[in-house]
Formats: structure tokens, sequence, C-alpha cells
């Protein structure tokens, strides 16, 4: 009866310790596969922020050189569409700056997985940033444009005197 009592006990531990080996497998495949579409996710959001920051700044170059003929923003629709964007860049870039911190102290994380995560966050944190900048470049340069083209209003003022009277007069 001990014998029976013995096997039955070493099948049960043996059968807890295969699903305990099973559970940890599994975790630490669902944990790459998690590490590995952060991962992915965070390449292809650097790809994107990149080409938009490539194209906004040739946008931008353009139309800095380019020949005023007529506005492009007269209604200001644009100038409020650069801020939307340029807001929720902001918003995104936070996010990032934020799952980077918790992805520094995620305990899961250890090593290349780690560093790996953290250096790709830093890498898109870089590429929104650079975005940003380059929209409000971009915004710039439409406002710019159109100031360009706009009749001025009140006397011409060319010398300090001129000024001090204009405002004066204010």
């Amino acid at each position: 009866m001990d014998a029976l009592k013995v096997r039955a006990s070493a099948a049960a531990e043996v059968r807890v310790f295969c699903e305990s080996v099973s559970d940890s497998t599994a975790s630490s495949i669902t944990l790459l596969k998690a590490i590995e579409q952060t991962v992915d996710w965070l390449t292809w959001l650097q790809t994107r922020a990149k080409a938009d920051a490539r194209f906004a700044a040739k946008a931008a170059e353009h139309l800095k050189s380019c020949e005023r003929i007529k506005p492009v923003d007269v209604d200001g629709t644009l100038a409020t569409l650069f801020e939307e964007a340029e807001e929720s860049l902001e918003k995104l870039h936070q996010l990032l700056i934020n799952k980077r911190d918790f992805a520094r102290k995620a305990p899961e994380l250890k090593g290349d997985n780690k560093a790996d995560v953290v250096d790709e966050y830093s890498a898109a944190i870089e590429a929104i940033a650079d975005l940003h900048n380059a929209m409000v470049d971009l915004r710039w340069a439409f406002g710019e444009h159109d100031a360009d083209l706009e009749e001025p209003t009140g006397p011409a003022i060319s010398n300090s005197d001129g000024l001090r009277a204009y405002l004066t007069s204010l």
C-alpha cells in the first residue's frame, strides 16, 4: 500500500511539475510575442513618422521658396488642422515616454529584450518629436506665405519716431 501511495504522490508531483513548465513556457512565449509586436509597431511608427517629417520638410521648403500668387489658408482651417495634428503628436510623444518608462521598470523584461524595447521607444519618441517640429515649421511656412500676400494696413512706419507717434495715437 505504501508503494502505491508513493507512486501516486510521485505521479501527482510530476504532473504539477509538467503543468508548471507548460505554463511557464506559455507565459514566455506570450511575453516574447508581446515584445516582438511592440518592437514591430514602434518600428512601423518610426518609419511612418520619418516619412511624414520628410514630406512636411519638403512642403515647407517649397512654400518658403515659391512665388506668392494667392493665399493658401484663406479661412484659417489649415492652421487649425495643423494645431490639432501637433496636439495629437504631443499626446503620442508623452504616451511613448510613459510607455518607455514602464518598459524600463518592467520586471519581466530583462537583458537584451529590455534594451531593445527601451531603445525602440526612444527612437520612436525622437521620430515623433522630429515630425512635430516639421509640422510646426510647415504651419509657419503656410502662415508666412499667406502673410506675404496680405495688404498692409495702417500707416507706413520707417523709423522709431514714426512708431512712437503711431503707438501714441492708439
